[in-house]
């Protein structure tokens, strides 16, 4: 991580407010935030943001808890210890003495346990998007989830990108893009010793080619946008390879758990 001096001992830029960083980018790149032109109180569950002249809707979501210390995931963790036990009664973890080595069976049931989180995420967003679509009778399928993780880091960044993948490809249908971004939090990947912001965007098969190109445009004006804001050294990925992903790492600056 030398590329950015300091990276592991200062982290990254300065935290920057998601939504309202969205908010300005959205406005200078020809978009609008919806609520802005909604009453107080509107008759439908609306979407973040629309641009009006590419007929497309965006949903931003930024996740910023930890799914795996909820109480549910907790106890569904200690399930897994108790079947783990109960198969292998001599079985010890790393730092007891064990060879810290997991079944398979494990690691599937672990993953499982973030899955409820992120479906509820999407069906929120496939909600807003579908009734903002209908309010404003837009027929094509230009609906894009904004998934900002930069707070979940208890499983790898390809691992959620996965989970949230294989719920779009039979549910949640108003859901044609699912825009894979991080704002504060740096990824680390394979082959490759710089710290990364990520933009990596996954499509239905109803998305059209026009959708695509929306959204590669609007991804190298946003990096544009926000080197501007935090400087010219960000490393960035913006495309859509989901292999990008795979074997990734949330870099988690030493202490921060405690700040």
């Amino acid at each position: 991580m030398s590329e950015i001096p300091g990276f592991r001992d200062v982290g990254p830029h300065e935290p920057l407010s998601v939504e309202a960083t969205w908010d300005e980018f959205v406005s200078i790149s020809g978009g609008k935030r919806i609520s802005d032109d909604l009453p107080k109180s509107p008759d439908f569950d609306n979407a973040d943001y629309l641009f009006e002249q590419d007929a497309v809707v965006l949903e931003l979501k930024e996740i910023e808890t930890e799914f795996l210390r909820s109480k549910s995931a907790k106890r569904g963790f200690e399930d897994l210890l108790t079947r783990l036990t109960a198969e292998d009664p001599s079985w010890r973890p790393l730092l007891l003495g064990g060879d810290g080595q997991y079944p398979a069976w494990f690691h599937q049931g672990f993953v499982r346990l973030a899955r409820p989180a992120i479906l509820r995420v999407l069906k929120k967003a496939n909600r807003q998007i579908r009734e903002t679509k209908e309010k404003f009778r837009i027929n094509s399928p230009n609906g894009v989830l904004i998934f900002v993780n930069d707070g979940f880091t208890g499983l790898a960044p390809g691992l959620v990108h996965a989970l949230a993948c294989d719920a779009l490809v039979h549910s949640y249908s108003s859901i044609d893009c699912f825009l894979y971004v991080t704002v504060n939090r740096y990824v680390e990947v394979t082959q490759s010793n710089e710290p990364k912001i990520i933009w990596n965007p996954s499509y239905s098969d109803r998305a059209p080619n026009e959708l695509v190109t929306f959204i590669d445009t609007l991804g190298r004006r946003w990096f544009d946008f926000l080197e501007n804001k935090i400087g010219p050294y960000t490393s960035r990925y913006e495309g859509g390879d989901r292999s990008i992903l795979h074997g990734s790492k949330a870099i988690v600056i030493p202490g921060e758990e405690d700040r």
